[in-house]
């Protein structure tokens, strides 16, 4: 392509696909901390400055992220934070901003995990009840229904925003002859894969 016309095609995409890529961890942080910046208000006390420095985020944890559906362009990330003694974890909307991001809106709708990956993680939760399944016949059952389970819905995600980055979702699921709903609990791995949480003896 020709040099000169090479940034003049650059200039003329949208801002959309200029931004196809989410921000990087050290934009998320640069942009948490420019809002904290900006509405800052002056010290009235000494207290008020501890408070502040206790209470300013730090120790960032990077979730993965993901395009948002409601505003064009922008990204939804999972970052845990240290905020005064305790950990927290929030879904943060991020809009491109020149060379950078900046925080659009705290605290946004938690992600729902696609339909065939929930339809996977039930079943692994499935071959555990397998598992313990003494008896043949029964366990044959089990496995008939594993194949025919369908996820029907997955609602009313819920980010646990306290100790750990787990989301509940209410999951509607089943065959052609019966379906039931139960809420399951989810995590992301280190690539940002979706993952059953441990169950709730294990944590």
């Amino acid at each position: 392509m020709n040099q000169l016309l090479a940034p003049l095609l650059l200039s003329l995409l949208p801002l959309t696909a200029v931004a196809a890529t989410a921000p990087t961890h050290a934009q998320i942080e640069a942009s948490i901390l420019a809002m904290i910046e900006a509405e800052k208000t002056p010290a009235a006390s000494t207290q008020d400055l501890l408070l502040h420095a206790m209470f300013t985020p730090r120790g960032f944890e990077h979730g993965p992220c993901f395009a948002s559906a409601a505003v064009s362009g922008a990204f939804e990330c999972l970052v845990g934070m240290e905020m005064g003694i305790r950990n927290r974890y929030r879904m943060l909307r991020f809009l491109p901003q020149g060379m950078g991001w900046v925080l659009e809106k705290a605290d946004v709708p938690a992600p729902v995990p696609p339909r065939e990956r929930a339809r996977e993680l039930l079943s692994e939760r499935l071959d555990a009840r397998v598992a313990t399944l003494a008896d043949a016949t029964a366990r044959g059952q089990m496995r008939a229904f594993q194949q025919r389970l369908q996820v029907i819905a997955i609602e009313d995600c819920e980010l646990r925003d306290m100790g750990a980055a787990e989301i509940t979702c209410d999951v509607t699921a089943g065959d052609d002859t019966e379906r039931g709903t139960e809420p399951q609990t989810y995590v992301f791995d280190a690539q940002g894969q979706w993952q059953n949480a441990a169950p709730d003896a294990d944590r």
